[in-house]
């Protein structure tokens, strides 16, 4: 029982945290049609491709950093060190 739990609060983590993820990107979009639609129309594709490549670093900063953060990782799944056994 105890087992089915951890897996449906594995799930439900999951599953909020790729909602969350979603909406993200959605904000990062609508801003940067905010940002479009403020300038004149010979710099919205400096201003979008600005947008695209901040999302784009900070997508490859969070993998990099945020990750190992969140959840005391590494980047890629590796099975244990042995040190880290026990």
């Amino acid at each position: 029982m105890e087992n089915q739990i951890f897996e449906l609060q594995y799930a439900m983590d999951t599953f909020y945290f790729l909602v969350c993820g979603a909406l993200v990107m959605w904000m990062a979009a609508g801003f940067a049609m905010l940002e479009a639609g403020l300038v004149r129309s010979k710099n919205t594709t400096e201003i979008l491709t600005k947008n695209v490549a901040l999302f784009a670093v900070s997508c490859t900063m969070y993998l990099i950093c945020g990750y190992a953060i969140m959840y005391g990782g590494c980047l890629l799944y590796t099975s244990p060190s042995p040190r880290d056994r026990g």
